[in-house]
């Protein structure tokens, strides 16, 4: 069920520990960015410079991308950080919008002595990040690989799709409807990070594209199979599945430089289930 694999999965282990002893940063630390202080880690060296940015709840500490670094570094200058609350970094003011992510990002890279501009890659609600930069900064914003990226109004359709004071007396829909009815309040306590969704919605789709700067986004295998589990009635899912119908045609609208390539693996996170895949979209950033 994708909104549970988009919301929750920063409970995975990978045990990246092995390529984690052969990679030593060149940069990491913690930067303030306006009263609190982020976690940076670089890679660096004389070529372009990429930004890798996380999913949901994720951090760039965890130690998932360095396999892929140890990849692209000859082709990258690379940097990944931990946003506000997360693995390293302090948690800073909350609630907070797309906009404050990536404003805290730029005063991170600025700090940090990493200069612009920047290609972005990332996966899941890493593209509303690289989008809101985009917006705010695009004269910052080289390009972006944007890793299996959920649709524009994701967490808004989450929230609206639901009649006004929706009931039922089926337990596991109860607790589905609660559990999507989270993206109204920020500070719902199962969410790892404080985000104000609906605001950030109205943020980015207010925003300016990429352009013609080139954009890859990189899709899992579509299977057809239905968004929702099958206890969600038609008339609420088919919202659901009606936005994820229109992804391709939103995706390839991002840019008039834009390319979507699908993997063959259903897995969301395919920075890990796709390696190959992926560190090739992101060198064919710089023609490689």
């Amino acid at each position: 069920m994708k909104s549970i694999i988009l919301l929750c999965s920063i409970f995975i282990s990978f045990g990246a520990l092995a390529t984690e002893l052969e990679m030593k940063p060149t940069k990491s630390g913690l930067y303030d960015v306006g009263g609190f202080k982020l976690y940076l880690e670089c890679y660096e060296n004389e070529k372009p410079q990429l930004i890798l940015e996380q999913g949901f709840g994720r951090s760039g500490s965890d130690g998932v991308w360095l396999e892929n670094i140890k990849r692209l570094k000859n082709d990258f200058s690379i940097c990944l950080y931990d946003r506000a609350g997360l693995g390293k970094s302090e948690k800073g003011v909350i609630p907070f919008t797309v906009n404050d992510m990536a404003s805290r990002l730029r005063n991170l890279l600025q700090n940090a002595n990493i200069k612009a501009p920047y290609y972005f890659a990332g996966g899941s609600y890493a593209s509303y990040i690289v989008a809101a930069y985009n917006n705010l900064y695009p004269q910052e914003v080289m390009g972006a690989v944007l890793i299996d990226p959920p649709p524009l109004g994701y967490f808004y359709t989450m929230g609206t799709r639901w009649p006004i004071n929706f009931k039922t007396d089926n337990e596991k829909l109860e607790r589905f409807y609660k559990f999507e009815q989270s993206v109204y309040d920020p500070m719902f306590e199962r969410v790892p990070e404080n985000v104000d969704h609906m605001k950030s919605y109205k943020i980015l789709a207010d925003a300016s594209n990429y352009g013609d700067k080139p954009v890859i986004v990189v899709r899992s295998k579509q299977t057809g199979k239905r968004y929702d589990p099958p206890f969600v009635p038609d008339e609420i899912a088919n919202t659901m599945d009606s936005l994820y119908a229109g992804a391709e045609s939103y995706f390839k609208n991002l840019s008039t430089n834009s390319r979507i390539i699908y993997s063959e693996s259903e897995k969301h996170h395919l920075h890990i289930a796709d390696r190959d895949l992926v560190v090739k979209s992101i060198k064919e950033l710089v023609g490689k």
